[in-house]
């Protein structure tokens, strides 16, 4: 009998050892209900039971053990079976959700800076627009000027008030592009005076020499024939042509022998622009080479008719009167 309690014993007491890490994590609600039955199992029985053979105690405190052990593995395999594990890391469904909003927000923030620079451009070329359509006659270009005529007579600026005028730098010697832009000049006179119905006093054509020691005032009057009979020549000193040059912003070079040698056998390089001046002596715009005849003439109407559009008169300061 003893040995088959001694086995019993041993059998509870291995239980209980097994069953000892899971009792750990027992809840407060399981060890309130089996510390109870372990306290009435182990306490000691009353003093008038001690004469009796202490083996059936014995053995009943190892059962009472034993089945006090089962219970609480039991037990602590029911609450680890309902609890859920803790997560041990980033999962791949966590690093998908994770890349997908990190592709939102970069999508969005180019969208954002797309947005932006497209505005930017828009301002910009608005910008350019407007700078296109800008009224002409904001360069500070043009100025007085104290020339001779072809007829030798001393002229200034003031002697064309009232009129527009349109210069051009050129000389006479000049081999090909000179009598080309006179032509071109000529025509646009015609244009104004016939098609465009505006009287001869509309506008000057005015051709200002830019090689003066070789343009002579006889020589001026006799190459301007060629061309119309509305051209007025104009020649100076070289200060004085150099002068007007740098007020309309004019480039020209001649070499030092076309002002200190005898030597009548050289180029002179300049620009090649008409310059259209309003009645009141004001620079309005410029043309280049590569404008036609007819380009230059509808530029010429377009000013005149904004002149008269602001309520100056077509040819001088005074305003135009109001039509009753």
């Amino acid at each position: 009998m003893f040995k088959a309690l001694a086995n019993r014993a041993a059998r509870a007491a291995t239980t209980a050892t097994h069953a000892a890490p899971l009792a750990v994590s027992l809840p407060s609600r399981s060890w309130s209900t089996l510390l109870p039955s372990l306290r009435s199992t182990l306490s000691p029985a009353p003093t008038s039971a001690m004469a009796k053979p202490l083996w059936p105690h014995t053995a009943a405190s190892v059962s009472a053990c034993a089945l006090a052990s089962a219970r609480m593995a039991a037990e602590s395999r029911r609450c680890l079976s309902t609890q859920k594990a803790p997560k041990s890391g980033t999962t791949s469904e966590d690093m998908r959700a994770l890349t997908i909003k990190s592709m939102a927000a970069l999508l969005v923030s180019g969208l954002a800076l797309l947005a932006y620079f497209q505005s930017e451009r828009s301002k910009v070329e608005e910008l350019r627009e407007k700078s296109k359509n800008e009224a002409v006659g904001k360069p500070k270009l043009g100025g007085s000027f104290t020339l001779v005529d072809h007829d030798g007579r001393p002229v200034t600026d003031l002697d064309f008030r009232g009129k527009f005028m349109l210069l051009y730098f050129g000389y006479t010697f000049c081999p090909d592009v000179c009598p080309e832009e006179l032509e071109k000049m000529a025509v646009i006179v015609d244009g104004l005076n016939h098609n465009a119905g505006y009287s001869e006093d509309t506008i000057v054509p005015i051709f200002i020499s830019c090689d003066p020691k070789r343009d002579s005032v006889e020589s001026i009057r006799e190459y301007l024939k060629d061309f119309h009979p509305k051209f007025v020549g104009m020649t100076g000193t070289y200060n004085q042509i150099r002068r007007i040059a740098k007020a309309y912003r004019l480039y020209f070079s001649a070499p030092p022998r076309a002002v200190d040698d005898d030597d009548t056998d050289y180029l002179v390089d300049h620009s090649i622009f008409f310059y259209l001046v309003d009645p009141d002596g004001q620079y309005v715009a410029h043309f280049g080479k590569n404008e036609t005849a007819e380009q230059v003439t509808a530029k010429i109407v377009d000013q005149i008719k904004q002149r008269e559009a602001a309520g100056k008169s077509r040819f001088g300061l005074a305003p135009r009167p109001a039509t009753a």
